[in-house]
């Protein structure tokens, strides 16, 4: 048996070595740094292992065990370490600093310590510890209180490790993934399972940890091979993703935020920070049939579920920017309902904007017509009446702006309409004295001052829009036929 083990022992650390020369070159990522940490730690653990095996004395025994612990002290540092990464086990890096700091000078104290009694209780009497019992003869040490408080640690590393990575896999839906995870739940356990044998001392003195590192290398290798072809594949999704045009956000069935991409991440920057009210907005728009607008861009927002055959996992949200197509049937819309030339409603939109107002409170109706156009026309051309026409509705558009609630259309040639929902009589007869005034003030080139004349009516009962717009043209009518650059109401 001794035999055995010693050349078990023996072959581990050159296979450990090789190990850690072949994945060092491919360091390329976290799990490979501590994977590679591990390896080193096996090697240089196995290595003061096979002096303890071999020494046939207390001294050089000594300074074998302290080697095999400088060993162990990283071994579990690199496991803790490898199995939190895997597993996205929350884990700060300044924890992580401290950890290793503390491991790094309790390594220092075991190698520097003449008789290791940092340790062990008869550190100073390792002479007469010494024995023949077992497979080999060896140091037997009794433990002190350091050596528990470092055991304790290691537990408590191991519990932490094993709990994440149980939770993750409890957790976790795609198959291939839970197969990964519960080898990560294998490597805390096999470790466990050798700190149990070495404990109980059913080997006759050999340290099954050693049995319990290689094991947990094999499948940490195993893990981070399926690891790189998992993250090159997750890496080729999320270059898809990224380069998709549409933003993408998916949630589990709980609300929670699992996934965005670059898209929706610079639609929405606080996805960053995993900020569910954004899922809030995006059902809304939904619900609401709108568009978002963010920063002058619009976005239409689309949702699916995420499920295979068997189970619903969530909804996917797929944010489609729509900015150049809602632009266009925007610009569309005000082409087909505005006059081309002044920017006013055309009359058939002024129309139904009456009658829209019509349902209010009530409206008001105030016609325009330019005093004398047709001697502008013959007399300075159409270029010099369209602007003239072009300065009545400035005026008008200018209302519009000051007040939002007044529609201002182009009713035909040099007629023009204000539509002005919920007001009254005096209002409606103020705003049509403005705008004569403000256009007789109004000096156009070549054609000089102009005036315009203006009719304003009031909704009566029974009024219907023809009967509304008939009366607004007849107080017109009765503005040019006494003497025009006046307001009529009727």
């Amino acid at each position: 048996m001794y035999e055995f083990l010693l050349w078990f022992q023996g072959l581990s650390i050159p296979i450990a070595f090789m190990t850690m020369i072949v994945f060092f070159p491919s360091w390329k990522n976290r799990i490979h740094a501590y994977l590679f940490i591990f390896t080193l730690s096996v090697t240089v653990n196995n290595l003061g292992y096979f002096l303890v095996m071999v020494s046939d004395n207390p001294i050089d025994s000594l300074w074998g065990t302290k080697i095999e612990y400088l060993g162990k002290l990283f071994i579990s540092v690199a496991l803790l370490f490898f199995m939190t990464e895997y597993t996205g086990a929350r884990i700060s890096e300044y924890t992580k600093r401290t950890v290793a700091i503390i491991h790094a000078i309790i390594g220092i104290l075991v190698f520097t310590c003449e008789h290791h009694n940092i340790y062990y209780e008869n550190g100073t009497d390792y002479v007469n510890a010494w024995t023949t019992e077992g497979l080999f003869p060896h140091i037997e040490f009794e433990h002190g209180i350091f050596y528990y408080i470092y055991v304790m640690m290691v537990a408590g590393y191991l519990i932490f490790a094993i709990v994440s990575a149980v939770r993750r896999l409890m957790n976790e839906r795609r198959n291939r993934l839970k197969v990964q995870t519960a080898i990560i739940v294998c490597i805390g356990l096999v470790m466990v399972l050798g700190l149990i044998v070495f404990s109980t001392g059913i080997m006759g003195g050999y340290d099954a940890t050693v049995i319990s590192y290689l094991l947990c290398l094999v499948l940490m290798i195993i893990a981070t091979i399926k690891y790189d072809l998992i993250a090159a594949l997750d890496a080729v999704k999320n270059y898809i993703a990224d380069n998709m045009t549409e933003g993408i956000v998916a949630v589990d069935t709980e609300g929670a935020i699992i996934y965005s991409n670059l898209i929706a991440e610079r639609i929405y920057p606080s996805l960053k920070e995993r900020d569910e009210s954004v899922i809030s907005q995006l059902i809304e728009s939904i619900e609401k049939d709108e568009v978002i607008n963010i920063r002058k861009n619009y976005y239409k927002v689309e949702q699916s579920e995420l499920k295979n055959e068997r189970k619903i996992f969530g909804n996917l949200y797929v944010i489609d920017d729509i900015t150049i197509e809602y632009n266009h049937n925007k610009e569309l819309k005000l082409r087909s309902i505005t006059d081309g030339m002044t920017g006013l409603l055309n009359r058939s939109e002024t129309v139904r904007r009456i009658e829209e107002a019509m349902g209010s409170e009530g409206v008001s109706l105030v016609m325009i017509d330019i005093d004398n156009f047709k001697v502008v026309n013959d007399s300075f051309g159409h270029d010099v009446g369209d602007t003239v026409i072009k300065g009545v509705a400035n005026i008008m558009l200018d209302l519009t702006y000051t007040y939002p609630k007044f529609s201002a259309g182009r009713w035909g040639g040099e007629e023009f309409m204000l539509v002005i929902p919920r007001t009254d009589v005096d209002s409606a007869m103020e705003v049509a004295e403005k705008i004569r005034t403000e256009f007789a003030q109004t000096e156009f080139k070549y054609a000089g001052f102009r005036t315009v004349s203006l009719g304003v009516t009031v909704l009566a009962e029974n009024d219907d829009a023809d009967a509304l717009c008939k009366r607004a043209d007849e107080a017109l009518y009765t503005s040019k036929q006494e003497g025009k650059n006046r307001v009529t109401l009727k």
